[in-house]
């Protein structure tokens, strides 16, 4: 027979569903096993900081795998076919075999590991539930990054829109001092010449002449 792994999501599971779980998958197996097609449910392992399962099966196909899951009504991730590759110089007080006696359909997980396995369990909650936090955290920083580079890219706008009209004023200002300028020097000429009328008309009645008959 072939190995398979199956891997489970634990993250909404309690450890009484998980007990319910290992021997309702039992069970399945040796129902698929008296339609005479094989497989074995070998052991099971848990990650707590994940909150997954992993399950060893030993069966003909994956299929029969799933099958076995289908009977149960136990969902699963994945099921991925594995090799076997642990010494074969091992002692059996240093490994135990997975060719072990099968235990009975209760004894899928001693009831010692049940005050374990749950405090395992609530630590993967726990840890889950910080990971959401911070992932929510972080998508409430990135909308707020979002609102803040719209932000700065109006005021940016609003920026290059008030230095072009600067630019405008100060155009039309240096246009005005030159036309004032010009005005000023034309004033400036004018009253020069009535000054300068002024005078000559002065100068003559001085002198007693009389314009020419």
């Amino acid at each position: 027979m072939a190995l398979y792994l199956v891997e489970r999501d634990l993250g909404t599971v309690s450890p009484d569903q998980l007990r319910l779980d290992q021997r309702a998958v039992a069970s399945a197996c040796s129902q698929v096993n008296g339609l005479g097609r094989r497989v074995r449910y070998i052991n099971s392992a848990v990650v707590p900081t994940d909150g997954r399962a992993l399950d060893l099966f030993g069966a003909q196909s994956a299929e029969t795998v799933k099958e076995v899951h289908g009977l149960a009504q136990v969902a699963y991730a994945r099921i991925v076919e594995i090799l076997d590759l642990t010494p074969g110089f091992l002692q059996p007080t240093t490994s135990r075999s997975r060719h072990s006696p099968k235990k009975g359909v209760d004894d899928t997980m001693a009831d010692s590991a049940a005050p374990e396995l749950a405090r395992w369990l609530a630590d993967g909650q726990r840890f889950f539930g910080l990971c959401l936090e911070l992932l929510e955290k972080s998508n409430r920083s990135q909308m707020k990054a979002q609102t803040l580079e719209a932000e700065n890219e109006i005021l940016r706008e609003e920026v290059a829109r008030l230095r072009h009209r600067v630019d405008l004023l100060q155009t039309e200002r240096a246009d005005m001092v030159a036309a004032f300028n010009d005005l000023a020097g034309h004033v400036t000429q004018v009253v020069d010449h009535i000054l300068q009328k002024s005078e000559d008309g002065e100068n003559g009645e001085g002198t007693g002449l009389r314009p020419a008959d």
